[in-house]
């Protein structure tokens, strides 16, 4: 039985990277799917080192992804944030060293790393996963109390408020049972905007569909393959 959870997303700080590689770390304008696959991961305790993360990830990265804009006052806005990494460290202690970055070619020190990373700022979205109703129900449950930490995107993106995840038959049914939950007039949801994850007429390619995190099996870490993005219209509901 095929069923849609809903939950929010809404934090100070979002990053959503899908190509972001090196010093410069661009976030997307909407959440990515790997990222919020990654969320349901950790609020289920899987872990990425684990021989059978691939595997225990398979399900759940099944599920059909889409997001909507809940609209706010004010537009999201993106902030720039530099970093410098690996300074400050003394070469010569043996502790101190392994925080220092290293050359790709012969593995000696570095030095200190520029990076610049990009946030969304005041922005607030709802995530929905359609498909098989037990893997929704217990991914439901893992939000509510979840076994790891939850963050949208880095560490530094923790959520401002619950995330409130509701299942229900359609996802019409579980956005009117979170708008309940929030507070907000069921009304709004006239006004939604957002992605899903479906082919056809303007659809374009993501690499965001994950296929593990961690590194195992001789597997390369944080493994992802392409996959179907369209944009929905005003209103319009996966």
């Amino acid at each position: 039985m095929s069923e849609t959870l809903a939950f929010l997303i809404d934090a100070p700080l979002q990053s959503w990277g899908s190509s972001s590689k090196f010093q410069r770390r661009e976030t997307e304008s909407w959440p990515t799917k790997s990222a919020l696959v990654g969320v349901l991961a950790a609020a289920l305790g899987i872990d990425k080192h684990a021989p059978d993360e691939a595997e225990r990830l398979a399900p759940f990265a099944a599920l059909t992804f889409s997001v909507l804009r809940w609209p706010k006052p004010h537009p999201a806005l993106r902030l720039a944030d530099f970093h410098t990494i690996g300074g400050g460290y003394d070469k010569t202690d043996p502790v101190q060293k392994l925080h220092i970055p290293r050359k790709a070619g012969d593995g000696s020190p570095f030095g200190t790393v520029i990076t610049r990373r990009t946030y969304l700022t005041d922005a607030r979205f709802i995530a929905l996963f359609q498909g098989d109703s037990a893997t929704l129900k217990k991914t439901a449950a893992a939000l509510l109390d979840p076994v790891w930490g939850v963050w949208f995107g880095r560490k530094a993106c923790i959520p401002a408020e619950p995330l409130s995840p509701v299942v229900a038959a359609s996802a019409r049914d579980a956005l009117v049972q979170l708008a309940g939950l929030l507070g907000a007039d069921s009304a709004e949801l006239s006004a939604l905007e957002g992605l899903t994850e479906a082919p056809g007429r303007g659809s374009f390619y993501q690499s965001d569909q994950p296929i593990a995190f961690g590194k195992h099996h001789g597997a390369v870490p944080l493994a992802y393959h392409s996959r179907h993005v369209r944009r929905l219209a005003s209103g319009e509901l996966p």
